[in-house]
C-alpha cells in the first residue's frame, strides 16, 4: 500500500510529499470542544460513524482543546485523555491523524507549548501547513499574543507558493460571525485581503460555541464549527448567513475535483447542514 499523501511545514513553503496525491480527499472539522463530557463524546460518536460510513484522511481540531475542571487547569494536558484521548478514541486507533490550532484557553497552560509539543496533535509549531492531495490547510495561532509579526509574512509566502487548487485557513477566531462575538475587524484586516489575493476558498474556526456557515464572501466561505462540546451559545442569522444554529456538532468535508462539499452533523448523527463549493 502506498504511503500515505500528505506533508508539514512550518515557517517555510516546503511541503513534504509523497506520491501519488489522492484526487479525492476528507476531512472532519470540529471545535471548542475540549469539555471531556458526554456532548463531546456524543460528537466524537458520530465523527467516528461517519469515518466507518467513508473513512477520513485528517481530523481538525480548531481549538480550545481542553478546558479546565477541578481536575486540570485550561490547556493543562493533565487532561488529555477525557479531552482527546476517550472522544476520539475509534479515530486515533484506525490511525487518522489530527492536526489542531490553540484556541484561547489552551494558552492558559505554558502559553500552550505542551499541546504544540504533543504528536497526536499534529503541531509542527504554532502555525504550519498541511498539504493532502488538492487540499492545503493553513493552521493560524489567532490568539492575541501571537507574533503576527512572523506568522503574517509565513501566511503570505506559503499561500503564494501552494499549488493546492483547495486552500482552506484554519484558525480558532471568528473573522465573520452572527453569533456572541461577532466579527473581528482586526482580523479581517490582517486575513481576507491575503484570502481574496491567493484564492482562499475556506475559513474554518471555532470560539463561537456553535454552527454557522455564510455565504460566498470575496470568493471565502467561512464555517464555524465551535459545537464539539462546550456549552452551547445562542447565534441569530443575518444577511450573510447561510445556515446557523446552536447545536452540538462538527463539519464532514468532502474535496474531489472543482467541489468541495461540507457536510454538518449533530451528536446525534441528524444532518444539519450541506452545501457544494465550486472552484
Amino acid at each position: 500500500m502506498a504511503a500515505l499523501a500528505w506533508g508539514v511545514a512550518f515557517g517555510s513553503t516546503a511541503v513534504l510529499q509523497a506520491s501519488p496525491q489522492p484526487a479525492r480527499v476528507r476531512l472532519l472539522a470540529t471545535a471548542d470542544a475540549g469539555s471531556g463530557n458526554r456532548n463531546q463524546r456524543a460528537v466524537g460518536t458520530q465523527m467516528a460513524a461517519v469515518h466507518r460510513r467513508d473513512p477520513v484522511d485528517l481530523v481538525i481540531l480548531g481549538g480550545d482543546n481542553i478546558y479546565a475542571t477541578s481536575s486540570w487547569s485550561d490547556g493543562d494536558l493533565a487532561g488529555i485523555g477525557p479531552t482527546f484521548q476517550i472522544p476520539y478514541r475509534e479515530l486515533i486507533a484506525a490511525g487518522v491523524p489530527f492536526h489542531a490550532v490553540l484556541g484561547n484557553h489552551d494558552i492558559r497552560t505554558a502559553n500552550g507549548n505542551p499541546q504544540v509539543a504533543y504528536k497526536p496533535f499534529g503541531m509542527k509549531g504554532r502555525w504550519y501547513s498541511v498539504r493532502k492531495g488538492p487540499v492545503e490547510l493553513f493552521m493560524l495561532d489567532t490568539n492575541v499574543n501571537t507574533k503576527w509579526q512572523h506568522q503574517l509574512p509565513w501566511l503570505k509566502s506559503a499561500l503564494a507558493a501552494s499549488s493546492a487548487p483547495w486552500k482552506v485557513v484554519v484558525g480558532h477566531h471568528p473573522i465573520v460571525s452572527a453569533g456572541l462575538y461577532g466579527d473581528d475587524p482586526a482580523l479581517n484586516a490582517r486575513l481576507t485581503p491575503l484570502f481574496e489575493r491567493y484564492g482562499v476558498q475556506l475559513y474554518i474556526n471555532g470560539h463561537e460555541h456553535n454552527y454557522e456557515r455564510t455565504k460566498v464572501i470575496k470568493g471565502t466561505t467561512f464555517l464555524i464549527v465551535g459545537g464539539g462540546g462546550a456549552s452551547l451559545r445562542p447565534v441569530v442569522a443575518n444577511s450573510r448567513t447561510a445556515r446557523a444554529l446552536s447545536t452540538y456538532s462538527f463539519a464532514e468535508l468532502t474535496v474531489e475535483g472543482d467541489s468541495l462539499r461540507i457536510d454538518g452533523w449533530d451528536s446525534q448523527g441528524q444532518s444539519i447542514d450541506s452545501v457544494v463549493l465550486k472552484r
